[in-house]
Protein backbone atom coordinates (compact mmCIF):
# COMPACT_ATOMS: atom_id res chain seq x y z
CA UNK A 1 0.00 0.00 0.00
CA UNK A 2 2.35 2.62 0.90
CA UNK A 3 4.75 1.53 -2.22
CA UNK A 4 1.64 1.94 -4.26
CA UNK A 5 0.94 5.72 -2.90
CA UNK A 6 4.49 6.70 -3.55
CA UNK A 7 4.85 5.36 -7.05
CA UNK A 8 1.69 7.50 -7.57
CA UNK A 9 3.01 10.56 -5.95
CA UNK A 10 6.41 10.03 -7.52
CA UNK A 11 4.75 9.71 -11.38
CA UNK A 12 2.52 12.64 -10.51
CA UNK A 13 5.66 14.50 -9.67
CA UNK A 14 7.12 13.91 -13.08
CA UNK A 15 3.76 14.43 -14.98
CA UNK A 16 3.40 18.30 -13.52
CA UNK A 17 7.04 19.35 -14.45
CA UNK A 18 6.37 17.47 -17.89
CA UNK A 19 2.82 19.66 -18.07
CA UNK A 20 4.23 23.29 -16.94
CA UNK A 21 7.35 23.06 -19.13
CA UNK A 22 5.11 22.47 -22.00
CA UNK A 23 2.72 25.07 -20.57
CA UNK A 24 6.20 27.09 -20.97
CA UNK A 25 6.24 26.58 -24.45
CA UNK A 26 2.71 27.89 -25.27
CA UNK A 27 2.46 30.99 -22.77
CA UNK A 28 6.27 31.58 -22.01
CA UNK A 29 7.04 33.65 -19.10
CA UNK A 30 2.72 34.12 -18.79
CA UNK A 31 2.18 30.50 -17.84
CA UNK A 32 -0.64 31.10 -15.02
CA UNK A 33 0.33 27.83 -14.04
CA UNK A 34 3.91 28.44 -12.80
CA UNK A 35 4.50 31.28 -10.40
CA UNK A 36 7.81 33.26 -10.30
CA UNK A 37 8.94 36.20 -7.90
CA UNK A 38 8.97 39.47 -9.97
CA UNK A 39 12.75 39.65 -10.21
CA UNK A 40 12.42 35.70 -12.18
CA UNK A 41 9.68 37.23 -14.19
CA UNK A 42 11.66 40.28 -15.49
CA UNK A 43 14.55 38.00 -16.12
CA UNK A 44 12.62 35.49 -17.77
CA UNK A 45 10.47 38.21 -19.95
CA UNK A 46 14.38 39.87 -20.70
CA UNK A 47 15.29 36.14 -21.77
CA UNK A 48 12.59 35.60 -23.82
CA UNK A 49 13.13 39.14 -25.96
CA UNK A 50 16.82 37.71 -26.38
CA UNK A 51 15.83 35.02 -28.36
CA UNK A 52 15.90 32.31 -25.56
CA UNK A 53 19.04 32.97 -24.15
CA UNK A 54 19.87 35.29 -21.72
CA UNK A 55 22.90 37.77 -21.95
CA UNK A 56 24.18 36.93 -18.65
CA UNK A 57 22.15 36.60 -14.86
CA UNK A 58 24.40 38.53 -12.64
CA UNK A 59 23.22 36.28 -9.70
CA UNK A 60 23.41 32.99 -11.25
CA UNK A 61 27.07 33.80 -12.50
CA UNK A 62 28.39 35.20 -9.31
CA UNK A 63 26.57 32.01 -7.33
CA UNK A 64 28.43 30.20 -10.09
CA UNK A 65 32.18 31.97 -9.30
CA UNK A 66 31.46 31.42 -6.34
CA UNK A 67 30.87 27.60 -6.31
CA UNK A 68 27.73 28.46 -4.26
CA UNK A 69 24.62 26.72 -5.15
CA UNK A 70 22.68 27.84 -2.21
CA UNK A 71 20.08 30.42 -3.21
CA UNK A 72 19.02 31.10 0.43
CA UNK A 73 22.24 32.59 2.10
CA UNK A 74 22.52 35.09 5.12
CA UNK A 75 24.73 36.73 5.80
CA UNK A 76 25.54 37.92 9.25
CA UNK A 77 27.88 39.35 11.63
CA UNK A 78 27.26 39.25 15.14
CA UNK A 79 29.28 41.35 17.79
CA UNK A 80 29.71 40.98 21.23
CA UNK A 81 26.69 43.15 22.76
CA UNK A 82 28.62 44.63 25.59
CA UNK A 83 31.84 45.71 23.47
CA UNK A 84 28.58 47.52 21.09
CA UNK A 85 26.71 49.04 23.90
CA UNK A 86 29.42 50.20 25.77
CA UNK A 87 30.65 52.14 21.88
CA UNK A 88 27.81 53.31 22.44
CA UNK A 89 28.05 54.79 25.71
CA UNK A 90 31.28 56.24 24.76
CA UNK A 91 30.10 58.36 22.10
CA UNK A 92 26.43 59.16 23.38
CA UNK A 93 27.67 62.89 23.66
CA UNK A 94 28.71 62.55 19.97
CA UNK A 95 26.90 63.36 16.69
CA UNK A 96 27.07 59.25 14.90
CA UNK A 97 27.72 59.34 11.01
CA UNK A 98 27.55 55.55 11.14
CA UNK A 99 26.14 52.97 14.34
CA UNK A 100 26.00 49.95 12.38
CA UNK A 101 25.96 46.75 14.53
CA UNK A 102 25.72 44.36 12.51
CA UNK A 103 29.47 45.17 11.21
CA UNK A 104 29.86 46.12 14.71
CA UNK A 105 31.74 49.44 13.30
CA UNK A 106 30.95 53.25 15.04
CA UNK A 107 31.62 56.84 13.20
CA UNK A 108 31.47 60.17 14.45
CA UNK A 109 30.39 63.34 12.81
CA UNK A 110 33.25 65.39 13.09
CA UNK A 111 33.77 67.01 16.59
CA UNK A 112 34.73 70.84 16.48
CA UNK A 113 36.32 72.29 19.99
CA UNK A 114 34.69 75.84 20.25
CA UNK A 115 38.00 76.74 21.28
CA UNK A 116 39.88 75.67 18.28
CA UNK A 117 37.51 76.14 15.24
CA UNK A 118 39.94 75.66 12.75
CA UNK A 119 40.50 71.51 13.78
CA UNK A 120 37.88 68.82 13.89
CA UNK A 121 38.22 65.40 15.15
CA UNK A 122 36.23 61.91 15.09
CA UNK A 123 36.03 58.49 16.32
CA UNK A 124 36.13 54.88 14.80
CA UNK A 125 35.51 52.16 16.33
CA UNK A 126 35.19 48.45 15.42
CA UNK A 127 33.88 45.76 17.09
CA UNK A 128 35.87 42.59 16.00
CA UNK A 129 34.93 39.83 17.68
CA UNK A 130 31.81 38.13 19.56
CA UNK A 131 33.67 37.26 22.54
CA UNK A 132 34.22 40.31 25.41
CA UNK A 133 37.92 39.98 25.19
CA UNK A 134 40.58 43.24 25.02
CA UNK A 135 41.57 42.35 21.38
CA UNK A 136 37.99 42.58 20.57
CA UNK A 137 38.22 46.45 20.21
CA UNK A 138 39.78 48.62 17.45
CA UNK A 139 40.00 52.84 17.97
CA UNK A 140 40.89 55.26 15.83
CA UNK A 141 40.76 59.25 16.60
CA UNK A 142 41.84 61.25 13.18
CA UNK A 143 42.02 64.92 12.77
CA UNK A 144 41.93 67.77 9.94
CA UNK A 145 43.37 71.32 10.19
CA UNK A 146 41.89 74.17 8.06
CA UNK A 147 44.42 75.83 5.93
CA UNK A 148 42.95 78.09 3.60
CA UNK A 149 39.44 77.08 3.76
CA UNK A 150 40.51 73.10 3.42
CA UNK A 151 40.32 70.42 5.36
CA UNK A 152 43.20 68.79 5.35
CA UNK A 153 44.60 65.73 7.12
CA UNK A 154 46.98 66.42 10.46
CA UNK A 155 49.04 63.32 9.97
CA UNK A 156 49.73 63.06 13.91
CA UNK A 157 49.21 59.81 15.58
CA UNK A 158 46.72 60.08 18.82
CA UNK A 159 47.50 56.05 20.10
CA UNK A 160 46.82 57.30 23.47
CA UNK A 161 43.76 58.81 22.54
CA UNK A 162 42.73 55.90 20.97
CA UNK A 163 44.17 53.68 23.71
CA UNK A 164 42.12 55.68 26.32
CA UNK A 165 38.33 55.43 24.27
CA UNK A 166 39.38 51.42 23.88
CA UNK A 167 39.78 50.72 27.61
CA UNK A 168 36.67 52.91 28.60
CA UNK A 169 34.99 51.22 26.12
CA UNK A 170 36.62 47.94 27.92
CA UNK A 171 35.98 48.97 31.35
CA UNK A 172 31.83 49.83 30.95
CA UNK A 173 31.37 46.29 28.78
CA UNK A 174 33.24 44.18 31.78
CA UNK A 175 31.17 46.06 34.00
CA UNK A 176 27.78 45.51 31.94
CA UNK A 177 28.77 41.76 31.96
CA UNK A 178 29.59 41.22 35.60
CA UNK A 179 26.00 43.31 36.52
CA UNK A 180 24.30 40.43 34.19
CA UNK A 181 25.58 37.66 35.54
Amino acid sequence: MISMTFLIIYGCTGTHQQNIERLDEVYGCDNPHKSMSQRKYKECIAKQRAGGESLFNLTEDFDKLLGNNDTNIIYQNSVNSYLWNASLKVTKSYPLKIADNQGGYIETDWIYDPASIDQRCLIKIQVLSKDLITTGIDTKFLCENKLDSIWVPDNKIYSEEEKKIALKILEIAGTQANTAL
